[in-house]
C-alpha cells in the first residue's frame, strides 16, 4: 500500500503552508570568516596521534552579538568550505557566562582522531579564519537545555529535567482532546471522523525513536525491527549523528525513515526563528551526507512555538509529535515501559521511544507483539500522517 519513505518529497508533504525563504544565507557583518577564492580542498584526514598527551582543543571562528548570528555564520562556513568542516561538530556558547550581553562564541570540535591545528591551517589556507583554543574554555549558553548528553563519548543519551517531563506528559494528555492529526502535526487543523476510520478499517501505528544514535543500543533496536519485519521512524540528534554515519546509513538501507531532532537538543522556544532554522538545516546537512532525506522535524522534548513552525516550513518539512509516550526516558525499565504501553497503546498510536536505552531494546519485541495483538499494522510516521490525512475533513490537497 505504501512505498518507501525515500520516495516522498518535501514539496508534496508539507502540512503547514508558508513561503520558503531563499536558500542563500546572507553574510553576517560580525563574522570573521571570508569566502575562499580557491576551489575546496580535500577532506581533512590527518590523525591526532598524541590526543592523550595534550589537552583537548577546539576551533574558534568568531564572536557574535546573538546566538542566531553565530549559527548563521556557521552555515556560511559550511557553504563556503564544506570539505574543510565536514568532520567538525559546531557549538555556540556565551563569551563570558557571567555577563549575558558579552556576545556568543562560535566554536567547533573536531572528531577525536583529527589534529585541530592542522584542520585550522587548512581552513585558513582555503580563505577562512579560525583559532585553536582549549576545549576547557567552552562555556554553556544561557539557552543550554537542561537535557544534556551524559556519555563522554557522545552516545546521545539525554537526561530530561522535571519541567521537560511535565511538558512531555502534557503532549500525551492533549492528544486525547485533539483530532489524531492535530495531536501529531502541530498547526494542522484537519479533523478525522471516527466513522471514516472504521469504514476504511484503518489500523495503522508508528514506532518512533528519538535521540542518539547510540553505537550499541541503536543497532540492537535495528536488529529487532528487522527480525519483526517492522519499519519505524528515527529522530537522531545532529551532533551525535555526525559521529555515527554508518548507523544512519543502515537505518536508511533497512527501509526506516530518518527525521530531524535538531542539532544540539535545545529548548527551541528559547531560540529565534533564524537559530531554530539553523538547528534544523545543519542537521539536515549531516543526515543528507549519510544518505537520509528528512521530511519530519520533532522538537526536543516536544517544545515548539510559532517560530518553530515557521522555521520547519522554511526547510520544507513538517513538525511531528506523538500520542503515546512509553516513558522509557524516565523509567529506563522494560517492565514499566510495557505497563505504560499496555495502558495506552492501541490502533492509531504514534509511540514515543528512545534509541539510547537498553531497557527500550529489551521491551521492544514485547511492545511490537502487544500492538499487533491489538490490531496495529506498522508504518513509518510519514506514511501514518499521509494515510490519515487522506481521510481528513476537509481533505488537504497534496502538493
Amino acid at each position: 500500500m505504501f512505498g518507501p519513505a525515500t520516495a516522498w518529497r518535501r514539496s508534496r508533504f508539507r502540512l503547514v503552508a508558508a513561503g520558503m525563504l531563499a536558500s542563500t544565507v546572507c553574510g553576517v557583518a560580525a563574522s570573521p570568516v571570508q569566502a575562499a577564492d580557491s576551489p575546496h580542498l580535500a577532506t581533512v584526514t590527518t590523525l591526532r596521534k598524541d590526543a592523550e598527551a595534550h589537552p583537548a582543543k577546539m576551533l574558534q571562528f568568531g564572536v557574535y552579538r546573538t546566538e542566531a548570528d553565530a549559527w548563521v555564520a556557521w552555515k556560511a562556513v559550511v557553504r563556503r568550505q564544506p570539505d574543510m568542516v565536514a568532520d567538525l561538530v559546531p557549538r555556540v556558547s556565551l563569551q563570558k557566562p557571567e555577563i549575558p550581553d558579552s556576545g556568543f562564541v562560535l566554536r567547533a570540535a573536531p572528531l577525536p582522531d583529527l589534529d585541530p591545528t592542522f584542520v585550522c591551517r587548512r581552513i585558513v589556507g582555503g580563505g577562512g579564519s579560525c583559532l585553536v583554543v582549549d576545549a576547557a574554555a567552552e562555556q554553556p549558553t544561557a539557552a543550554t537545555p537542561a537535557a544534556t548528553l551524559e556519555d563522554n563519548d557522545h552516545n546521545g543519551v539525554v537526561t530530561y529535567s522535571p519541567d521537560q517531563s511535565r511538558e512531555m506528559q502534557e503532549i500525551e494528555r492533549q492528544a486525547a482532546r485533539l483530532s489524531r492529526i492535530a495531536a501529531i502535526v502541530p498547526g494542522n487543523e484537519a479533523r478525522v471522523d471516527i466513522g471514516a476510520l472504521k469504514a476504511s478499517r484503518w489500523n495503522l501505528c508508528s514506532l518512533t525513536f528519538d535521540d542518539g544514535p547510540h553505537p550499541a543500543v541503536t543497532p540492537r533496536i535495528l536488529d529487532i525491527l528487522r527480525s519483526e519485519g517492522v519499519r519505524a521512524t528515527f529522530f537522531p540528534i545532529g551532533n551525535v549523528a555526525v559521529r555515527h554515519p554508518r548507523i544512519i546509513k543502515r537505518i536508511v538501507q533497512e527501509g526506516h525513515e530518518v527525521g530531524n531532532h535538531s542539532l544540539t537538543h535545545p529548548n527551541m522556544r528559547t531560540l529565534t526563528t533564524e537559530a531554530q532554522r539553523a538547528q534544523i538545516a545543519e542537521t539536515n546537512r549531516i543526515l543528507a551526507a549519510a544518505g537520509a532525506d528528512p521530511v519530519l522535524f520533532r522538537p526536543p522534548a516536544g517544545r515548539w512555538n510559532s517560530d518553530t513552525l515557521t522555521a520547519v516550513d522554511q526547510e520544507k518539512m513538517s513538525p511531528a509529535l506523538w500520542n503515546v509516550d512509553t516513558r522509557d526516558w524516565f523509567t529506563r525499565d522494560a517492565g514499566k515501559i510495557m505497563a505504560q504501553l499496555e495502558a495506552t497503546g492501541t490502533i492509531g498510536s504514534v509511540v514515543l521511544m528512545h534509541t539510547t536505552y537498553n531497557a527500550t531494546a529489551e521491551a521492544l519485541p514485547r511492545a511490537i507483539g502487544l500492538l499487533r495483538t491489538r490490531g496495529c499494522r506498522f508504518v513509518t510516521l510519514s506514511e501514518w500522517i499521509t494515510s490519515l490525512n487522506s481521510l481528513a475533513t476537509p481533505r488537504i490537497a497534496q502538493r
